[in-house]
């Protein structure tokens, strides 16, 4: 039975119902084609850019990223699957990139081909992923947060502390540590009851959360301790803000039930350190600061160092 061709135009009507944009790149980076992206929910076909480099449409980062992107697919002569995203500020010196959402992501698979005429190109699937990234991140947030405080869970935390100890081995930028505990806890549980002990720990929380830097990390590391990271901090400067936090918990009312509530913390301060490859290293030697500051009388600021916590633990 002969086979039924189709027609060059049949083709390329089909071509053009692509639910993804499929664009055609020569090894330059030379728009050659475009085709589809009826289901991509992007207001631009893209046709204008046939013939134009990336170069002459993209800021100097995504034509870079791009042009990286298509170098890597020919030379390694294999489909690679990326994802990018067009952040505000490329939406806004992008005329066609104009679809009312506050950034774009996309999903690209980008697979070599060899023309007739032997020029290398590549296809380029793209798929718009912005929902789906929005999905997925919020389930990330939902993973790494804890319910009751908001802050990152002892999971999440750890993983931002490991990967600041991975950094200060390159860099040894000067990186804090504050260990906070709420003074007389199972008191005030006992007292006040669970359901109220949790409205002290959300208060503590709201105070350190307005008192720290944007690039401080916090995380809620057992039931009424917490974390701090402090970035780019030398240890005074730490422990200028562990009695400030301290200070601001102690003066700030905590109503519970009509109830001004007395809260205070202790708090252990301590630095990463060379050749300390793991997290359990400054989480002890906070600790251990964090638990003199206790047997001190508690809410106050202990700095760890060797001596100091000797006379305490021998």
């Amino acid at each position: 039975m002969e086979r039924r061709l189709l027609s060059k135009q049949q083709y390329l009507d089909i071509l053009e119902q692509m639910p993804a944009h499929v664009f055609i790149f020569s090894e330059q980076g030379v728009y050659l084609d475009i085709f589809g992206g009826v289901d991509n929910n992007i207001d631009s076909d893209f046709k204008q850019y046939i013939g134009k480099n990336i170069n002459d449409i993209f800021p100097q980062d995504l034509a870079q990223l791009f042009l990286g992107y298509i170098s890597q697919t020919l030379d390694a002569n294999a489909t690679q699957v990326v994802k990018y995203h067009f952040s505000p500020e490329h939406l806004k010196v992008l005329p066609t990139f104009i679809f009312g959402q506050v950034e774009l992501w996309i999903e690209g698979i980008i697979k070599p081909y060899v023309m007739e005429d032997g020029q290398r190109v590549v296809i380029w699937t793209a798929r718009n992923v912005t929902e789906k990234h929005s999905l997925e991140e919020k389930l990330r947030q939902l993973s790494e947060t804890d319910v009751l405080t908001q802050v990152f869970n002892r999971r999440a935390f750890m993983d931002r502390l490991f990967s600041c100890i991975e950094r200060f081995e390159h860099t040894e930028q000067n990186t804090s540590f504050l260990m906070m505990d709420i003074d007389y806890f199972k008191r005030i549980n006992d007292s006040l009851g669970h359901q109220l002990g949790d409205v002290v720990i959300k208060h503590v929380t709201e105070v350190i959360t307005r008192e720290l830097r944007e690039s401080d990390i916090i995380g809620r590391i057992g039931g009424e301790e917490f974390g701090i990271i402090l970035p780019n901090t030398n240890i005074s400067d730490a422990e200028d803000i562990a009695e400030r936090l301290r200070y601001q918990i102690q003066n700030t009312p905590c109503f519970v039930d009509d109830r001004n509530i007395s809260v205070t913390v202790s708090i252990g301060v301590s630095k990463l350190a060379s050749g300390e490859d793991e997290c359990k290293y400054v989480l002890t030697r906070s600790d251990r600061a964090m638990y003199y500051s206790k047997n001190s009388g508690r809410n106050c600021v202990t700095v760890y160092c060797e001596a100091l916590c000797q006379e305490l633990f021998s």
